[in-house]
């Protein structure tokens, strides 16, 4: 084996142990960001992999090209999302074409629709540990009976609170939010509550790289490669490791 391998593989394997070094393991904490208003399909995040997506109480559907499984039991799992005291409704989508529900394409409808009722939790399952992942959650609800109510969607005991008819009209439209974390463990739970019902239309759960982590083993890599070839010619041996 030359000295060539042996130097790049002590190079790749010290810049994988500085990365761990400076980037610790992280506490299973969801990291919520500020609510959006909900607009048209590229609200629907499509960064890294899908993991789960689902609809609540409606039919399977695709949105921005993400794949919304059916979930339709109030209280129960489908696939790695479960749910507890929840109680299915489908009738959170009203409005004509000029109001901003019923401008949305009707993928994005249907997303919207249907929904479940509920004040408990939330749990991902099947994670895996040490992995980053990301939660995108939507809820809406634009009918006249609860426009003017000025109901709200809190997620992780008051941690983010999402309108759910941000104009306080018919066909009016709700808020989504994202939130990251790494997980410690197989399982991540969070809380759904709110002004006299918490509505949830839909979630997914997406794993996603980590690429600041990789371009800090690049350059580190990058760097020890330099600071070697220098200390070669500094030895009058070019570039060739097999000279010295």
């Amino acid at each position: 084996m030359s000295k060539s391998f042996n130097i790049f593989a002590a190079v790749t394997v010290t810049a994988l142990a500085l990365s761990s070094a400076i980037d610790p393991a992280k506490a299973a904490v969801i990291n919520w960001g500020s609510p959006v208003t909900i607009s048209g399909t590229t609200d629907i995040d499509t960064v890294g992999t899908l993991f789960q997506a689902s609809n609540f109480a409606g039919s399977a559907t695709t949105v921005n090209g993400v794949l919304f499984d059916a979930f339709n039991v109030a209280s129960g799992t489908v696939g790695n999302i479960g749910i507890t005291g929840g109680q299915l409704i489908t009738a959170f989508g009203e409005g004509g074409p000029a109001t901003a529900y019923g401008s949305l394409p009707s993928e994005y409808q249907e997303l919207l629709k249907t929904g479940i009722i509920f004040g408990a939790t939330v749990t991902v399952q099947n994670l895996t540990i040490g992995a980053d992942y990301l939660i995108q959650f939507m809820a809406n609800d634009s009918r006249s009976a609860t426009a003017s109510q000025n109901r709200t969607v809190s997620l992780n005991t008051n941690q983010v609170t999402l309108d759910i008819n941000s104009t306080d009209a018919t066909g009016g439209v709700g808020q989504w939010d994202r939130g990251t974390f790494t997980a410690d463990a197989t399982t991540q739970s969070f809380t759904v509550d709110g002004s006299a019902h918490a509505y949830s239309n839909a979630m997914q759960v997406r794993i996603v790289p980590e690429p600041t982590q990789m371009v800090s083993v690049a350059a580190i890599g990058s760097a020890l490669g330099m600071w070697r070839m220098r200390k070669l010619r500094r030895n009058g041996c070019d570039n060739d490791a097999t000279a010295c």
